[in-house]
């Protein structure tokens, strides 16, 4: 994204001063010396960004909000930290050098009130929204900020040959709050470790559902789950191609390998049943680590690489009513052709790397092609 102006990231608006928060003075959130008149003495003791410490500056006026965000995954970052401690054996917590390493990196996704709500977030290069006016999260500045490079450019329909999500034309459908609540965002104060335990997130079937929406469509007949026929994620039919990417390695290097263009559907072996996820089949994407993506940390290895798939279950943004699988017209447009006797979807050996073979050995689908 385009960065903003040095002005624009640091001047106060006058209409910020009308505002609820315009009328608490400066130095009740920032600190300083409000008495000084040389710039290096009235900024002793600043405090940058207060929000970092939202249990002393914003609990006062929004204690049940702040008590909820604890919990968030936004604050907390407990899924990088469990994601990394399953891989590795053991939690980089307690550990000084590997914690600087990764608040110097991976930490950076940390996000606190401001960077929502008055601010772009620290990982875009900050600055203020409005003149330091706070309100609702903005698509551009805020969430695409840093979930611009899947989710973001998915939905929005800026990747070449394929379609922005349907939902972005709905109306409210401009903005990710269409289906992701300020609950979901705040959390509901449950700690999760891994985003798709939040029960607060969003399904389709919380706005499709009913029989009335299954009897309507024989293909949803076939595919809504019962004792006889397996349950699909809506995002096995309904999904076009999206973004996997391959080879992150810490130390300025990022991503090291291709990211490229693919769809995959996998056997759900990820443990989700609690949150109402218990569909037979679903997507899955791609995850950039390798063995040595730590080596700059000190990490040489990672014992247990294999306790995670690198292909993982995922909720792509660019739904389509129609797609490769849901036109089932022309001469290769039967069910059976498309994806009853053919691999092509399916996650299988063939798209493996060696190394990875035996972390995705629960979800492949050789030999398991639904029938």
């Amino acid at each position: 994204m385009s960065q903003l102006e040095a002005w624009e990231m640091v001047h106060v608006e006058e209409d910020f001063f009308a505002t609820s928060h315009g009328k608490i003075s400066c130095d009740a959130c920032h600190g300083g010396d409000k008495t000084a008149y040389e710039k290096d003495a009235a900024h002793q003791n600043i405090v940058a960004v207060p929000s970092d410490e939202d249990s002393i500056y914003c609990e006062g006026c929004h204690k049940e909000l702040v008590d909820k965000y604890a919990a968030s995954l936004h604050k907390t970052q407990e899924g990088y930290f469990q994601r990394i401690e399953n891989r590795l054996g053991y939690s980089i917590k307690d550990n000084a050098t590997l914690m600087q390493n990764y608040n110097a990196e991976c930490g950076k996704c940390h996000v606190s009130c401001g960077q929502c709500h008055v601010q772009r977030p620290i990982a875009a290069k900050g600055g203020f929204l409005d003149g330091h006016s706070f309100g609702k999260p903005d698509r551009d500045n805020n969430c695409v900020a840093c979930h611009g490079s899947r989710v973001g450019s998915e939905y929005l329909g800026q990747d070449e040959r394929y379609y922005a999500d349907a939902h972005r034309y709905k109306s409210g459908g401009s903005q990710c709050t269409f289906c992701h609540s300020g609950e979901e965002m705040h959390s509901s104060g449950t700690e999760f470790d891994y985003r798709y335990l939040d029960t607060d997130m969003p399904k389709c079937e919380d706005c499709h559902f009913g029989e009335d929406f299954i009897s309507a469509n024989s293909y949803h007949q076939l595919h809504v789950g019962n004792q006889y026929l397996p349950k699909l994620q809506c995002q096995v039919c309904h999904s076009q191609d999206y973004k996997n990417c391959n080879g992150c390695h810490t130390g300025g290097s990022g991503i090291t390998g291709e990211s490229y263009f693919k769809f995959k559907i996998a056997k759900n072996n990820f443990n989700l049943e609690a949150t109402g996820k218990d569909y037979d089949y679903v997507t899955v994407r791609h995850i950039p680590i390798v063995p040595d993506t730590y080596a700059s940390w000190g990490i040489a290895d990672l014992p247990y690489f294999d306790s995670e798939p690198t292909w993982k279950y995922t909720t792509p943004h660019n739904i389509q009513k129609w797609t490769a699988r849901t036109d089932t017209t022309g001469s290769e447009g039967s069910c059976s052709v498309k994806c009853h006797d053919s691999v092509e979807y399916y996650l299988t050996n063939s798209d493996l790397e060696a190394f990875e073979v035996n972390a995705n050995k629960d979800i492949i689908m050789d030999d398991k092609l639904p029938k």
